[in-house]
């Protein structure tokens, strides 16, 4: 099955901010920012304040682009995968932390707590962007070319490998 077409995958995700601190969650080892699939139809916007209330029961306005990063993983069944997550600036405006049974745990975390706890070099980027551009100005995150990270893994499992595009 390896062989086979890549299954491409589109998400949306939030750096929420409260105050100084920003909202980080524990998959297994790996923390990870809020993010999930865009449905059909459904504004990237949108998808990015909806998962952030499904995964961690918190609300937030979601404001500018802060950028997207891509990479890959592979599912059990061996079948690469490419997601690409565009991200946006949340700020918290209400909710209490409740997470989905997927997940371990959850913090808000001061700047320097949270860009170090997050496993993965894209999500540190793009926590850096949120903390010291103050939001973003919608450019490209990941080394500025979007492209993946090397050693990137995905929560749906499996070790990530660049991928062209």
């Amino acid at each position: 099955m390896s062989g086979l077409t890549p299954r491409r995958h589109h998400s949306a995700g939030a750096v929420v901010l409260d105050g100084s601190r920003c909202l980080v969650i524990r998959h297994g080892r790996d923390w990870v920012l809020p993010k999930g699939h865009v449905e059909p139809d459904e504004p990237p916007e949108e998808a990015a304040r909806r998962e952030v209330r499904e995964e961690t029961g918190i609300e937030a306005e979601i404001g500018r682009r802060l950028g997207a990063t891509r990479y890959a993983f592979r599912t059990p069944d061996g079948r690469w995968n490419r997601k690409r997550v565009e991200w946006y600036l949340g700020r918290r405006t209400g909710g209490d932390l409740r997470l989905e049974p997927i997940f371990d745990e959850a913090a808000f975390l001061e700047r320097d707590e949270a860009i170090a706890r997050l496993t993965f070099p894209a999500d540190r980027e793009i926590a850096r962007h949120a903390f010291d551009d103050g939001g973003g100005s919608g450019q490209q995150a990941a080394g500025g070319s979007g492209q993946p990270q090397a050693g990137r893994r995905g929560r749906e499992g499996g070790p990530a490998r660049p991928s062209a595009g």
